[in-house]
């Protein structure tokens, strides 16, 4: 029963990183304008270090338990760091996109280097298929794809965290429904990251108590590539992952590039009265926030706006899931 004790330690981490975050963003100024609400509140900027502490405490124990191989947990703590680095240098320096896209490739590299993937991934119809020199390639490419597609989803209250949260549980779930123990090595390493995002969440669900940041968004960001990897369930977080891919894919082809976002127009706007609506400018980016907005004429208000895209991530996380069950992914 230690991956019970690996589990609450993980909770209690993150918990007490997040209150100590808070409170200490708040004594020293370094609060954010919450733009989508009345009265602009201001809330501390950055959970990055508080999601950042509890997904380190999890591997860590995991590792000294001896539930995953020093190989793994190694790899896993490297990639976390490098992220962590990132998403923080991003915050204080404002990084060009090309250099976001480029750095992003580096929490890849423990995985590679360190030979812990398996080239074969399981493709229904055709069980697992051997791509040994193409995997390394397309595993750097999702590396940073999802560490720059988590900070442009990164838009409202709660919108990451329950991202990303939506498509390690359901993933957790798939594993657990084909026959996975709980305490092998990978399943325990996707439970913690499991509950610590969770556990994060709570306090930037709507109304957020604070943001997550870059730092916070590339470290979210990069567990979805490692889980994908290291639990080969590459079929599933990529079905799963649709919103972020059809949040990127309209921004990019709106904004035609990489562009800062400082010089991109907002793709919504609030009223006087607080709704939120899709922008009327046809020089503003499309993104799923948008697109989400466009179906009520009288605007939504950001709490009824969160709700809707919560429903979003869970539904298309279970629904990769439960494709992925019928179509035979092996136990």
């Amino acid at each position: 029963m230690l991956w019970l004790v690996v589990v609450l330690v993980t909770v209690i981490v993150t918990i007490i990183a997040t209150q100590l975050s808070i409170y200490l963003e708040r004594n020293h100024g370094i609060l954010c304008v919450d733009m989508h609400k009345v009265g602009k509140p201001k809330i501390p900027c950055n959970g990055g270090f508080a999601v950042f502490s509890g997904l380190v405490a999890g591997t860590l124990l995991s590792l000294l338990t001896g539930y995953i191989e020093n190989s793994i947990g190694i790899a896993t703590l490297l990639s976390l760091v490098m992220a962590f680095c990132i998403g923080l240098a991003d915050d204080f320096t404002d990084l060009k996109s090309r250099w976001k896209i480029l750095l992003g490739l580096l929490p890849a590299l423990p995985i590679l280097l360190l030979n812990l993937y398996t080239p074969r991934p399981w493709i229904p119809f055709a069980s697992f298929v051997s791509i040994s020199r193409l995997y390394p390639l397309l595993l750097l490419a999702a590396f940073t794809v999802y560490q720059n597609g988590a900070n442009m989803l990164d838009t409202h209250n709660g919108t990451l965290p329950i991202f990303t949260f939506s498509l390690h549980a359901f993933a957790l779930i798939t594993m657990l429904l084909t026959g996975k123990s709980i305490c092998k090595a990978n399943t325990l390493l996707l439970l913690t990251f499991t509950i610590a995002i969770f556990s994060y969440a709570l306090f930037n669900i709507y109304p957020a108590k604070i943001f997550n940041g870059n730092t916070g968004a590339f470290v979210m960001g990069v567990t979805i590539p490692l889980m994908l990897a290291l639990n080969r369930l590459e079929f599933y977080y990529i079905l799963a992952s649709a919103p972020m891919y059809i949040n990127g894919f309209y921004y990019l082809t709106s904004v035609k590039g990489f562009l800062q976002k400082e010089s991109v127009k907002r793709p919504t706007y609030v009223d006087g009265e607080g709704c939120i609506h899709a922008s009327r400018d046809s020089l503003a980016p499309i993104t799923l926030v948008r697109l989400v907005a466009k179906f009520s004429e009288l605007g939504f208000s950001e709490k009824e706006l969160v709700i809707v895209l919560y429903t979003l991530f869970t539904l298309s996380s279970a629904l990769a899931s439960a494709i992925t069950l019928l179509l035979g992914y092996p136990s």
